[in-house]
């Protein structure tokens, strides 16, 4: 009787040491299972925010670029690495006294599509031939403004009559070697002069710069293709009695630019 009490008791402890054992493992993987859904929520909640930024900015970054997708590949990429860099991507307009009225508009639109903190627009502008801007060392200033691009319209109308062409041209090229010396990675884009009324070697003069264009390979802003012909009366309703753009012509060169700069 005593043996079989003991067995009875024996039984008994191993019983309660068994169901104890058995608690304590229960509990013991409960804790563990917390601390490492803790853990894993507190992963997912310090790596998640970052990763949904970095998405966020990207789709930003994509967005940009797609505004950007008319530039020149080369300026595209340096937009791209500025912001990166976080900078300011620089634009230069660069132009004759016509450069008053449509500029400012375009200045404007450019820097609301992409936010002035991704892209500025500065202006320059000159009342004189392509020979006055060399001879008062205009390209030099042009230089300081630090440009990654600029549009230029090359003073060609001014010239009309007074420079060769052939002379505007070099005139042309030295400005650009001007500014690529200070800043290399600068790219240029260039544009005619605004249309006149009955234009006649004015015509031969811009058709010898749209081929420099081509033979350097420099986009080449042709803004003509908005306006009425020059053999159309019409046209004057689109100048001052100056020959300069007046307020519809500011508006149709100023939307053709917007166009190239702010892709649709």
């Amino acid at each position: 009787m005593k043996n079989f009490l003991l067995t009875i008791l024996a039984v008994g402890c191993a019983v309660v040491l068994f169901l104890g054992n058995m608690h304590w493992k229960e509990e013991t993987a409960v804790s563990v299972e917390d601390v490492q859904s803790s853990s894993a929520g507190a992963s997912a909640a310090g790596s998640g925010a970052p990763v949904e930024e970095d998405t966020d900015s990207t789709g930003d970054t994509e967005a940009i670029l797609e505004l950007a997708k008319n530039w020149p590949e080369e300026a595209r990429s340096q937009l791209d690495e500025s912001m990166a860099e976080g900078v300011p991507f620089k634009i230069a307009f660069v132009g004759s006294n016509a450069l008053d009225s449509w500029a400012p508009l375009s200045k404007a639109a450019i820097e609301e599509a992409y936010g002035e903190d991704v892209v500025s627009v500065s202006l320059q502008g000159f009342d004189g031939t392509t020979a006055d801007y060399t001879n008062e060392n205009k390209a030099a200033e042009l230089a300081a403004l630090n440009a990654d691009l600029v549009l230029l319209e090359p003073f060609t109308l001014a010239d009309n009559g007074v420079i060769r062409i052939e002379d505007s041209l070099l005139h042309i090229s030295n400005w650009m070697d001007t500014v690529q010396a200070e800043h290399p990675d600068t790219v240029f884009m260039l544009q005619p002069s605004q249309p006149i009324h009955q234009a006649g070697y004015y015509l031969t003069q811009l058709d010898a710069l749209e081929q420099f264009a081509n033979e350097r390979e420099i986009v080449y802003v042709d803004h003509w293709t908005a306006w009425p012909g020059t053999q159309e009366d019409v046209l004057l309703g689109y100048l001052t009695d100056e020959n300069l753009p007046n307020e519809e012509g500011a508006r149709v060169w100023s939307e053709f630019v917007n166009g190239v700069f702010v892709g649709e």
